[in-house]
Formats: C-alpha cells, sequence, structure tokens
C-alpha cells in the first residue's frame, strides 16, 4: 500500500484545480465565441438574406386604399415586403383569372363579390382559411351576414375588406333651380313619377345603372333562386317604364360601351343617379361642377326608407401561393385590424371590420350630405349565396335584356329565364 503526504495531496489538488480552472475558461471561451460568431452570421443572414416578397394585386379603383394598405404593413415588417399590382377595374376579373389559371406569382389578391369567390374555391383557385383563421383569434362572425357569401362547402376562403350599400345620388343645384324638394324618401314609382317630370330642357330625370336589374326586388329580400318572382317582375316593369316609356332615364343603349356613369353624371345634365355609397371616394375624381348630395335609394311601398342592398368584396389567397401564412398576415392586418379599418375609414370606405374609432374617422373624412344615410341603412345582400349565383345573375340579365329592347315579352322574358335557372341548378 502506498501512502501520499499531505503536501502531495495538496499539491495534486492544486495542480487539478488549476487544470479544472483552465478547462472551464477555455470552454467559456469557446462558448462565447461561438455565440458571438452565431450572433455575427444571423446579423448577416438578416442584413444579407433576402425579404419574403407577398405578390397582391388589387384593382383600380382602390388604388389609393391599397397603396396605404401596403405602406403601413410594409413599415410594420422587418422581414416581409408587400408588392403591390393594380389591374384596370374593367379589365380585373377576367384578368385575375387568366393569371390565376395560367399560374401568375399571385400570393394574394382582391375579390369583387362571393359568387366569384365561391366559383374559384370549387374551381380549387383559392385556400381555403380556417385553420389560419382559428390560429389567429380571428372571429368570422364579427362581419356579419355578408361574410357568410365567402364561405362555401364549409369552409371559409376570405376576409372582408369593406362594405357598400346602394344609394340615390342628387344634383343639389339643379333641384334648387327647379324648385323641387329633394329626394329623401320615394318609392319606385315615385322615383320614375319625378323623373319624367323633370326630365325636359335637354336634361335627364335619372341615370339608374344596368349592373344589376333585380335591385329593388333584392332590396326588398327577394331572389333570383325564389320560386315566385313577383317583386322582381315588378322591378323590370319599372326599368322598362324609366328607360323606354317615359325615357326619363339613359337607356341601355345609352350606357352600353366604355360607358363612364360617374363622368356622365358629372357633366350637369342629370337630376338622380343610383349608385353606390363607393361615390363618396369615386365621384370627386370626376371633378363635378356642383353641389351633389346622397339620398336613401327608392323603395317598394310597404318597405321602411332606406331599405337598400350592399355586398363586401375581400382578399383571398392564391392556393398555389408558396407565402400563404405571411399572405394571411397580411390581409389579416389590411380586413381584421383597427390599423387596417382605419385606412378604409380615411379613404372614405366602410370597413368591414367593427371599429369605432374608424367609424368616427369616417365621418370626418366624408362631408358629403348624406353620410348618415349609410350607417342607418336597413341592408340586405345585394346576392344569394348559392355557388351557382353569378350563372343565374348572368342568365337572368341576358333575358331582362331581351324584353327591354324589344325583342319578347316580360313574360316570355321570365320564362326563358325559370327554364335557363332550371337547367344551371340542375345540371
Amino acid at each position: 500500500m502506498i501512502f501520499i503526504s499531505d503536501r502531495n495531496r495538496r499539491e495534486r489538488r492544486t495542480s487539478v484545480s488549476r487544470e479544472n480552472r483552465e478547462v472551464r475558461f477555455m470552454k467559456k471561451r469557446f462558448l462565447v465565441l461561438t455565440l458571438g460568431a452565431a450572433m455575427m452570421m444571423g446579423m448577416a443572414v438578416h442584413a444579407d438574406g433576402e425579404k419574403t416578397v407577398i405578390n397582391f394585386y388589387e384593382h383600380s379603383d382602390s388604388e389609393k386604399i391599397a397603396t396605404d394598405l401596403v405602406e403601413a404593413y410594409n413599415a410594420s415588417q422587418d422581414d416581409v415586403e408587400v408588392k403591390l399590382s393594380i389591374i384596370a377595374n374593367d379589365d380585373y376579373d377576367d384578368k385575375i383569372k387568366v393569371m390565376l389559371s395560367g399560374g401568375a406569382d399571385i400570393d394574394c389578391f382582391w375579390v369583387r363579390g362571393g359568387d366569384q369567390l365561391r366559383q374559384m374555391a370549387n374551381g380549387g383557385a383559392v385556400l381555403a382559411l380556417d385553420d389560419m383563421i382559428d390560429a389567429a383569434g380571428v372571429n368570422f362572425s364579427d362581419y356579419g351576414q355578408m361574410g357568410e357569401a365567402y364561405q362555401t362547402g364549409g369552409k371559409t376562403y376570405g376576409l372582408c375588406t369593406s362594405k357598400s350599400c346602394w344609394l340615390l345620388w342628387y344634383n343639389k343645384d339643379l333641384f334648387d333651380a327647379a324648385g323641387e324638394e329633394y329626394p329623401l324618401d320615394l318609392t319606385w314609382d315615385e322615383y320614375a313619377d319625378l323623373c319624367a317630370k323633370l326630365n325636359k330642357d335637354d336634361l335627364h330625370g335619372g341615370l339608374c345603372v344596368n349592373w344589376i336589374m333585380n335591385t329593388g326586388s333584392a332590396a326588398a329580400g327577394e331572389y333570383l333562386t325564389d320560386e315566385n318572382l313577383t317583386r322582381t317582375k315588378e322591378y323590370v316593369e319599372f326599368l322598362n317604364r324609366i328607360y323606354n316609356e317615359d325615357n326619363s332615364n339613359l337607356s341601355l343603349e345609352e350606357m352600353s360601351g366604355s360607358f363612364d356613369v360617374n363622368s356622365v353624371f358629372a357633366e350637369g345634365e342629370t337630376y338622380m343617379m343610383l349608385n353606390g355609397d363607393w361615390n363618396f371616394l369615386l365621384f370627386p375624381d370626376a371633378d363635378p361642377d356642383f353641389e351633389w348630395c346622397a339620398a336613401p335609394l327608392p323603395h317598394f311601398e310597404d318597405l321602411e326608407v332606406n331599405s337598400t342592398v350592399g355586398s363586401t368584396s375581400a382578399f383571398c389567397i392564391n392556393s398555389s401561393s408558396k407565402n400563404a401564412q405571411a399572405a394571411f398576415d397580411f390581409i389579416k392586418f389590411c380586413c381584421y385590424s383597427d390599423e387596417g379599418a382605419k385606412i378604409y375609414a380615411k379613404n372614405a370606405q366602410v370597413p368591414a371590420y367593427p371599429c369605432d374609432e374608424a367609424l368616427e374617422i369616417y365621418k370626418e373624412n366624408v362631408t358629403t350630405p348624406g353620410t348618415e344615410y349609410v350607417f342607418a341603412a336597413k341592408v340586405n345582400s345585394e346576392d344569394g349565396n348559392e355557388d351557382y349565383y353569378n350563372e343565374l345573375k348572368d342568365a337572368y340579365k341576358a333575358e331582362i335584356t331581351e324584353y327591354l329592347i324589344g325583342n319578347c315579352t316580360i313574360d316570355e322574358a321570365f320564362d326563358n329565364y325559370k327554364v335557363r335557372r332550371d337547367e344551371i341548378i340542375n345540371k
């Protein structure tokens, strides 16, 4: 047995302790250097690496709003950049479909209405957002009934942008010169009577756009899928009166081709125009040389004043997007945040996302008389929520146009529409 003296033990412990300290020091130094290098590498990657780019497409009528949204979002991001592309409004619907089917590099885009989006969803062109909606804590019911237009097959495909409703617009200067009361509560018959009365001296009584031909009946809650189309037929008879019998509103022929409704109304030779509340934003661009105001849309006699139709547009995500999560974060900022809502309000649009501060901003920025009717309106959805509703609208408009240009009777037009409706529903 070998014994080690106390001195030797102390010397050995001292030597081991010194070695341990040196090892620990080297380990710490290595760790510090490693972390430092990693941080430097991370900083270099962040500084030199490319940002995630989101390609976003909008229509030209909303270029100002889209620009503000993109600039605000980009300012809040370090690693993501949204790039905005604008397509002319008249070309937008067809062009975006062609681009999607052709595999264009689109991450997210604007869609005009639920019927179009449901067609895209059924064709696999847009991404279902439900998982991302749930993960982000989005309460889709905040959008109300209008949000349902962007759901089909139990899934949700878009976040709502702004909401709109139809109004009557009038040239206050012409009404003052004629000594007429302002048209603040008219039935459809009273509108037709007033147009006929004012339609003289090279002035038009009114301008009723032909984009949709069941505005009045939809405001009464009757849709093109209903078996009984009594109100729809009454509204078509009203259209025939103002277009053809009284010639008090611009005719279908006059509104064909590259017809710009706001430019025509801005000429100052028309007393009234039926159009949407988006004109609070768009009509000033037409540079009217008169005072113009908004009033409630005309209505059937048994409906309350300010009964109208409306809709909301939406942002959705291309099903082929490689940056779907980043694209969702952007459209959520636009459509489901106070910041996004206030940008819409600043640009004279009522945001679909409920935000009291945004509504106050809207009232401050939109000073045209009649904004109160937007907030007091009793709004029915402009369209039904069936996946095939857009096809029904096209068929209906085609058959009713045949009647309005004199090629058939009103009964024949409705009979022909019902045949086509059955074919569309049952195919």
